[in-house]
């Protein structure tokens, strides 16, 4: 009688999946009072997006038809952009492929060497390529090499990561064999380590090229040249139908990259 009694008095234990389900609505609640906090913060409506429907009408009638007077500038322009592009890219390949070594673990030579070229990558892939763009505008003056300038210092830090973490995953049977064989870094670099991941290394390439042509329209908003420069004076100066003719221009010519970029990473991997 005892034992039963003093079981009885005993509290009974919460259940797991009343634990488990009070956690969930705890996380629920913290995440609705997240989002009601960034809704207030950038002071969202959707009143103001319904009655902004009529501006947006105006925009459009404003802005059709194209304006064909500016259709050879913006293909010049768009030509230019590409150009920006591609020597931004291969400036930082050429600059990733000397730091990967070091920042890869498994062929650093030292730890501090490898935290230091790992904070070189995290410093460039931080900071967006257009921050890089305002500085070197006023250190070598306006225009696209600016943006290629821009273009190559952010794209070191995207490629050396992602060539680093390649040679991280390779097997390591090659490099071993030419090391026991008494071969040097730079050898063993050349000879056992690009041959295995070079496939990669210009698929990620390709893929990268792709992302700086649309990072040039960003540069070219803050003086970097090239089509994104004269879309942004066309809106500032409201010559919306040479906006849109840019517009028209901008997206075949990221069409076409994407495409060409997508079937030559195809046909690499």
């Amino acid at each position: 009688m005892a034992t039963e009694a003093a079981r009885l008095r005993r509290p009974a234990r919460p259940r797991p999946g009343s634990a488990r389900r009070a956690l969930w609505l705890l996380a629920a609640a913290g995440a609705v009072a997240i989002y009601v906090h960034a809704w207030n913060d950038v002071d969202a409506s959707f009143t103001s997006l319904f009655t902004s429907a009529g501006n947006l009408g105006d925009l459009v009638r404003r802005s059709v038809p194209p304006s064909t007077s500016v259709l050879h500038g913006s293909i010049t322009a768009s030509v230019v952009t590409l150009d920006t592009a591609l020597l931004g890219t291969t400036a930082a390949l050429v600059l990733s492929l000397l730091i990967t070594p070091l920042a890869a673990r498994n062929l650093s030579p030292h730890r501090l060497v490898y935290e230091a070229a790992r904070l070189v990558i995290a410093f460039t892939r931080t900071i967006p390529s257009f921050i890089f763009a305002l500085y070197l505008v006023t250190v070598v003056g306006l225009g696209p090499y600016s943006a290629a300038l821009a273009l190559a210092v952010h794209s070191v830090g995207t490629l050396g990561k992602l060539f680093a973490e390649t040679i991280e995953d390779m097997d390591m049977g090659p490099v071993d064999a030419l090391r026991a064989a008494g071969a040097g870094r730079l050898q063993v670099f050349l000879h056992a380590v690009l041959p295995g991941v070079a496939p990669s290394f210009v698929s990620l390439s390709l893929y990268r090229y792709d992302v700086n042509v649309r990072d040039s329209l960003a540069t070219g908003f803050v003086g970097g040249g090239g089509i994104g420069f004269l879309l942004f004076n066309s809106i500032q100066l409201f010559q919306y139908r040479q906006a849109a003719m840019e517009l028209t221009v901008l997206l075949v010519l990221l069409l076409a990259v994407e495409r060409v970029s997508t079937v030559l990473r195809a046909r690499i991997v």
